[in-house]
């Protein structure tokens, strides 16, 4: 059975949607609470505001200047593994990443799996090399900045031009 020629691969990075808790780190009971991070953040640690990972693609002003230069780093280094391509794989990785005060990496972690080990190596692999990030500035956080983001897989054929 022929496969279909995928002329175009897309992906596209978008943040998690819904962060856990508020300011009391009570769970909202409307609002779906993320599963756990697979790494717990030292006592000593300074927490992100809220105590919850920030998305990337969060509308609160005060970061959207440093996430934008974040996002594009990440962007910048972030590929479609072609294997995944060819063999048809799709899916969505939410990964948390904590970025120190001086822009260095601390830690990254698969949040929320694809299912494919494949698609998240790759989604890891996008924040490590695009570290070191700019340094965190006073207004977003104190110390330590934990961010969530997820990445999105898909592929989708692309009708020829002129046709």
């Amino acid at each position: 059975m022929p496969r279909p020629h995928l002329e175009t691969m897309v992906a596209v990075i978008l943040a998690s949607l819904s962060v856990a808790g508020g300011a009391s780190g009570q769970a909202d009971p409307q609002k779906p609470r993320p599963p756990a991070s697979i790494w717990r953040q030292p006592r000593n640690a300074p927490a992100s505001p809220g105590d919850a990972p920030v998305p990337l693609e969060t509308q609160d002003p005060r970061f959207q200047a440093y996430f934008s230069k974040v996002r594009e780093k990440i962007k910048a280094t972030w590929t479609y593994p072609s294997a995944a391509g060819e063999r048809g794989i799709e899916g969505e990785v939410v990964v948390e990443f904590r970025i120190a005060k001086d822009g260095h990496l601390e830690s990254t972690a698969v949040r929320r799996s694809s299912g494919a080990t494949i698609l998240d190596e790759y989604s890891i692999r996008a924040v490590q090399t695009a570290a070191p990030f700019p340094p965190v500035p006073d207004d977003v956080a104190k110390d330590t900045l934990t961010i969530d983001t997820t990445f999105r897989y898909s592929l989708r054929s692309v009708a020829p031009r002129g046709k």
